[in-house]
């Protein structure tokens, strides 16, 4: 998981102005009063007058129900898609072949199975705009977990973006909820990743991947211990050092703002901890008290973060006590925002949240919810993540639950990420060649892959009991999986090969964010999980690689890549690269596409390090973290599924093929469709 803060600091420069604001707002509360007094009075003294106002109301509300109603869809079935993220065919057949996951066997009989071809990369973000605007990453915008601005080379999260404290939509194509939308067919989006802030729907959306937490990132957990010699380097969040006491007092660390003076600082709220007996310790904060024993989660809590010029930013979050003795060890998870008054939108219509948290209690609103950087770094272990994995699981469970039970009609979409999740954290389980592999691991673990494709099989015999014989169900995941053995610093090979330069040619390595690379003698650099870029004059802001040497660096990386053995294994490290000029069409693929995309064997994958744009002084090495299992290969070799209760006609079918399949469902008529400029095709 990569971050990238959202700095709402620009929301609040108007402090430095408060006063003058004050005034004009006064201002404008004084002349409003002052003229619906004069219209009051004017009533008051005219009756006639009143009755015949009241009248004209009733009738144009009355007018606007009919007009509404007459203008709504004909449409009266149900379309139900429940997207899955990183189901395997490769264990998804082999468990239906043995009798396991029935109830998807039973929608293979019902009407079709395919494996179903993903993106280029197979990343959830880039998949899960193709399938949402049934188009390639050239025509909506999104090529990778990392986008770079080739103004000045700096790096930020695809996900989601923030101008002037206000949040942005980053996909750049019409999806298929607006589509039915503007034909007033009633419309449910709920967590579909790339969805922040929500589209106004007619119906329903809550945001997924993508929304922040209050700090504006993907997730920061905090981590405070009283052991003096604790590895405070950390990458997924922040560890405070508290010194042993009976009385510890430390600060929760907040939304950054911005002063008056334009400095920015983290807003803290003071709390203090108190230990009442053995194994137990008692928390205090904003007149709040919480005491929790060693090994313990606490409920949802609630913190305000005073923003100032009367902004809050209100949060919900957890505790888990690792240990109170002989050191203290507090887990503090990301601090999600309030669904009951979120500072930044997370659904439409507004009131939705508030709504939702009331009917199924609080629940995670971060985009990604599972904190994988805090089983990565040892914060905590697999026993408490799987804690919190499960509370998620039954969040989304009761979130379809109630949803689904008022869906009448329209289209309904729902997404879980869990199985996603558990496979990146497990794989290391199954694979008995993965360097964290453990043979004589606990069998829980060793099964929980499958056991939760089990689960996820429990959910669609729940959904399909909702079926009437005419309506539609598509399931679909949008890439496969399998392991991840050893970590590639592409930048590094870049450097090697003579394309790539740091500002100190004798440094062993260049730091993230490509701030050491010497851009006057840089041909090629990488981002993200596979994306190269050729330093391109009047592309780049240092440029230097004109049109023609373009296309020759671009055959000498294909080819060395293509070459590259790893000693190690006697392994091919990367199966294809891919030109972009091969991959993507539309306007965003020259200015903001990499200029090729690494495929990867089964068993390699870029590394975090690359992602950032590091340039690391290993080529390869072993991948020592939890997170052993991957979909950054080939796309080739990571096949999605599709299953349908209605026969599947195409015989090659792409997660591109879902949004025109979905609008010929609800009626869309062929020329509509085509007019539409999909990359994709109807499948039925």
């Amino acid at each position: 998981m990569i971050f990238g803060y959202i700095d709402p600091g620009t929301g609040f420069t108007v402090a430095s102005a408060s006063g003058a604001l004050l005034a004009f707002l006064l201002g404008a509360l004084s002349t409003c009063v002052v003229f619906f007094k004069k219209i009051f009075n004017f009533l008051k003294r005219n009756k006639g007058w009143a009755t015949i106002i009241f009248i004209g109301i009733v009738i144009v509300v009355i007018f606007g129900v009919v007009v509404m109603q007459k203008s709504s869809s004909t449409f009266d079935k149900k379309v139900i898609v429940i997207g899955f993220d990183a189901l395997s065919p490769k264990i998804m057949e082999p468990m239906m072949a043995h009798g396991k996951l029935k109830n998807f066997a039973r929608l293979k009989a019902q009407g079709g199975y395919s494996r179903l071809a993903t993106t280029n990369p197979p990343e959830s973000p880039v998949a899960w705009s193709a399938f949402s605007t049934g188009k390639n990453s050239g025509k909506n915008g999104i090529f990778d977990f990392i986008t770079r601005d080739a103004k000045d080379y700096s790096l930020s999260l695809s996900l989601s973006n923030t101008e002037g404290g206000v949040a942005k939509p980053v996909i750049k194509a019409k999806r298929f909820w607006q589509y039915t939308s503007e034909k007033k067919i009633p419309t449910v989006i709920l967590g579909c990743p790339v969805t922040f802030p929500p589209d106004q729907v007619y119906g329903k959306m809550l945001s997924g991947m993508g929304v922040p937490d209050v700090l504006g990132t993907e997730g920061t957990f905090s981590f405070y211990t009283s052991l003096p010699d604790e590895n405070l380097d950390t990458t997924g969040g922040k560890v405070f050092f508290v010194k042993k006491s009976h009385l510890m007092i430390s600060d929760f660390w907040g939304p950054r703002v911005k002063e008056i003076n334009g400095s920015v600082k983290n807003v803290q709220v003071p709390f203090k901890m108190t230990f009442p007996t053995t194994g137990t310790v008692e928390i205090e904060y904003q007149k709040k008290k919480v005491v929790l024993r060693e090994g313990q989660w606490s409920d949802w809590q609630e913190i305000v973060f005073d923003l100032g010029l009367f902004r809050k930013s209100r949060a919900i979050f957890k505790f888990f006590v690792v240990a109170t003795e002989p050191h203290l060890k507090l887990y503090v998870s990301p601090f999600n925002i309030d669904p009951r008054d979120p500072f930044f939108p997370i659904t439409h219509p507004a009131e939705f949240a508030k709504t939702l948290s009331e009917e199924i209690g609080l629940f995670h609103t971060q985009g990604m919810p599972f904190d994988t950087w805090s089983l990565n770094e040892k914060r905590l272990d697999e026993k408490v993540f799987l804690q919190q994995v499960d509370d998620v699981l039954q969040e989304r469970e009761k979130m379809l639950a109630v949803e689904l039970k008022k869906f009448k009609k329209g289209v309904f979409s729902f997404y879980f990420e869990d199985p996603d999740i558990i496979q990146h954290m497990f794989w290391r389980y199954i694979d008995s060649q993965h360097p964290l592999y453990e043979a004589n691991a606990p069998a829980e673990y060793k099964n929980i892959i499958y056991d939760w494709y089990e689960k996820m099989d429990v959910i669609l015999g729940k959904v399909m009991v909702q079926l009437g014989p005419e309506d539609t169900l598509l399931v679909l995941s949008d890439h496969g999986f399998d392991t991840y053995r050893r970590t590639v610093h592409v930048n590094s090979w870049l450097r090697e090969q003579g394309l790539l330069e740091l500002k100190d040619a004798g440094a062993l390595m260049g730091e993230p964010l490509l701030k050491d690379i010497d851009w006057t003698k840089t041909k090629a650099y990488a981002i993200g999980f596979g994306s190269i870029y050729i330093n391109e004059k009047g592309r780049e802001s240092q440029g230097i690689v004109d049109s023609v040497k373009k296309a020759q660096i671009k055959d000498q990386i294909a080819k060395g890549l293509k070459s590259w053995v790893d000693a190690k294994f006697n392994e091919h490290v990367v199966n294809k690269v891919y030109f972009s000029e091969n991959v993507y069409s539309g306007p965003y693929t020259v200015k903001q596409g990499p200029d090729l995309v690494v495929g990867f064997n089964i068993g390699y994958g870029a590394s975090w390090q690359t992602a950032l744009g590091a340039v690391p002084a290993e080529l390869i090495e072993d991948n020592l973290r939890k997170w052993s299992g991957t979909h950054l290969f080939d796309p080739l070799l990571v096949d999605g599924v599709l299953f349908s209760n209605r026969p599947i006609v195409k015989k090659t079918p792409s997660i591109m093929d879902l949004s025109p399949t979905i609008l010929h469902v609800v009626g869309f008529s062929d020329e509509e469709i085509k007019s539409f400029d999909f990359d994709g095709q109807p499948l039925f």
